[in-house]
């Protein structure tokens, strides 16, 4: 789905930790939400806590299926317009770790 002109929200739920060299979040989607639209700055490391993957809609109108288990982590380096839906039907939690340079 296009975004339209909907803003760009936070990329993630809640901010656990700063300093100079890290910003640490935590993602949290339930079943059938999605998080708000958003880009990266950074580069970042997901790591995933719970959940069984989301699907990935890009500002663009395509998307992709990320499936993912706890303890799985993925360094993104690549930043697009983008949010998460969780089409599945446990919760979605993981770990974001941006890297500040």
């Amino acid at each position: 789905m296009p975004r339209g002109d909907e803003p760009l929200g936070d990329i993630a739920s809640v901010v656990l930790f700063e300093n100079d060299k890290v910003k640490i979040w935590n993602l949290i989607v339930e079943p059938g939400e999605s998080s708000a639209w958003h880009m990266h700055g950074r580069d970042y490391v997901t790591v995933v806590v719970e959940g069984e993957g989301l699907k990935v809609e890009y500002d663009d109108g395509t998307e992709s299926d990320s499936p993912s288990s706890p303890g799985k982590y993925t360094y993104h380096g690549e930043h697009k317009v983008h949010r998460v839906v969780n089409n599945r039907s446990t919760r979605y939690k993981n770990v974001l770790i941006e890297l500040k340079e």
